[in-house]
């Protein structure tokens, strides 16, 4: 299908906007335009024939034009979003039965086809109202429609006949009622829909967190980071920012679980995830490598220093009650940081931070290396 050239797609953008939800409500508001104006010309020729009066006629396409361009103008100026329904599909509706009301007046022969209107009228409405609402329109087109038929048997037997018009309603207050039924059903399935659709995306919002976030720190887990590593050396090779790779082990975490056991163990990486959170910069990534090892990624700053972050980092868990179970127990870590060589594979750069990181501990732990 050929693009649109730009001054076309300017003027649907400015009768239809570019908001889709708008766009949705004004196009349906326009396709019921088109069927009443259909209806009003169909009309229109039975008048030429003398068959239906012309004045009467006029009187009813000017009422639809005036009530589709209100309607439009609602839309598209935005004021329907004041509403609790922005589709103003509730009044439409109202006005719309209403007119067919009319037209089901001054049509003459061709009268029963606007049962056809009625009809279509509130299968439009009943996706878009709530039940209710279809329910109200439904009884309300049948009461001012007993009153339209009753008045024209009296005054044009001929083109309204008795029991031609009791037929009529009796089809008309027997379709209106199911399609009110059916709009409950539809309710009711549209609300089951939506309410798996929520259970479904918050079932895979928890797989994706399962399967991107170590449980007991809440920090990403070795896969995320990973992937999160391979990207920024494809970003580099694209000529974003130099970044660092660093690893931290936490020091005589060995120690502190054969001490005070592993539930203290548990709540020191914790204290370490949440620390990690607040301490770093918004753009550097930290996720648990395995047991109480930490893999950080970190864009390099202007004057190329990896370590600022993390000393923020130790001087917050040195005055962190890490355990209530230990109050006393402080902890420290060592660190390793390599800078990222631009092309090389991201294990290189790992296993080169990972070097650091011991020559860290060699050096006394509670430090910070880079090579």
């Amino acid at each position: 299908m050929p693009s649109l050239s730009p001054p076309v797609r300017a003027a649907i953008d400015l009768v239809l906007t570019t908001d889709p939800k708008q766009r949705r409500c004004i196009l349906v508001q326009l396709l019921t335009a088109l069927i009443m104006a259909v209806c009003i010309g169909a009309m229109a020729i039975s008048a030429r024939a003398g068959i239906a009066d012309r004045q009467h006629i006029a009187v009813l396409g000017a009422l639809c034009a005036l009530s589709s361009l209100t309607f439009f103008t609602l839309i598209r100026s935005r004021l329907n979003q004041r509403c609790k329904d922005p589709t103003l599909a509730f009044p439409q509706t109202i006005v719309a039965q209403t007119l067919i009301a009319g037209g089901y007046a001054v049509s003459g022969p061709f009268h029963g086809a606007a049962l056809l209107l009625f009809a279509l009228v509130m299968v439009f409405g009943m996706f878009s109202m709530r039940a209710g609402a279809v329910r109200f329109s439904c009884v309300y087109t049948v009461a001012i429609v007993a009153p339209v038929m009753v008045w024209r048997a009296r005054v044009d037997p001929v083109n309204y006949p008795v029991h031609v018009e009791a037929f009529y309603f009796v089809l008309l207050a027997t379709v209106l009622p199911a399609i009110s039924a059916l709009s409950g059903h539809l309710m009711a399935m549209r609300l089951r829909l939506k309410r798996q659709k929520t259970a479904l995306e918050d079932a895979l919002d928890r797989i994706h967190d399962m399967a991107t976030r170590d449980e007991l720190t809440s920090l990403p887990n070795r896969r995320f980071m990973m992937a999160q590593l391979e990207e920024h050396a494809l970003r580099r090779a694209r000529g974003s920012l130099p970044f660092y790779v660093g690893m931290i082990d936490l020091d005589h975490f060995k120690a502190i679980n054969d001490t005070y056991g592993h539930a203290v163990g548990d709540d020191v990486l914790r204290a370490f995830g949440d620390q990690a959170r607040h301490a770093l910069r918004t753009t550097d990534l930290i996720g648990r490598w395995g047991g109480e090892e930490f893999l950080l990624v970190l864009p390099e700053t202007q004057a190329g220093e990896p370590t600022n972050a993390v000393a923020r980092l130790r001087s917050k868990l040195g005055a962190t009650e890490v355990s209530a179970t230990a109050p006393h127990l402080r902890i420290a870590f060592s660190s390793g940081f390599t800078r990222y060589v631009d092309g090389e594979p991201v294990d290189q750069a790992i296993e080169r931070a990972d070097r650091a990181l011991y020559q860290a501990k060699s050096a006394g732990r509670n430090r910070s290396i880079v090579l």
